[in-house]
């Protein structure tokens, strides 16, 4: 796909930082998943509860790949319930939440399935089609909004 040289879109690479203030995380590393219709937050200490009407989810994550020392803890409305199936095979339900992404300069509403799952070396797997309004996605390279702790090690 070529691009143009006016575009307004932000060039990104296949693994980014990126922020969600209203979850807040200041930073947390993204694999772009140029395979996938969903994206996928791994949490920990997830509990669902009513406040009136609203269903609610409480849930920790752990931002930085390799280390459970670093923890943020959210609170976010339920937005959808859905049986997922995991690249092990195994099936879970899996509630999703939608918040407020910063890549760069961007910024877009997305919609995250929250997954009770510690065994991926990313926390955040984005799906292509959430940066497609607002990203140009180069999937031969990596960090090209900024380097905030150190490169992926693992691809």
């Amino acid at each position: 796909m070529k691009r143009e040289k006016h575009s307004l879109l932000v060039d990104i690479g296949w693994c980014e930082w990126v922020a969600f203030p209203q979850l807040k995380i200041p930073a947390i590393e993204a694999q772009i998943d140029m395979n996938s219709q969903i994206s996928l937050l791994h949490v920990f200490d997830y509990t669902t509860f009513k406040e009136g009407e609203d269903l609610l989810i409480s849930f920790g994550v752990n931002p930085i790949q390799k280390n459970t020392d670093v923890e943020v803890y959210s609170v976010a409305a339920a937005k959808n319930r859905r049986l997922l199936t995991m690249a092990d095979g195994t099936r879970h339900w899996c509630y999703s939440i939608e918040t407020e992404l910063r890549i760069g300069s961007m910024k877009k509403t997305v919609e995250l399935y929250l997954v009770k799952d510690s065994s991926s070396t990313f926390r955040l797997h984005l799906a292509s089609q959430a940066m497609k309004k607002i990203a140009n996605i180069d999937p031969q390279r990596s960090y090209m909004v900024g380097n905030r702790v150190q490169p992926c090690s693992v691809r």
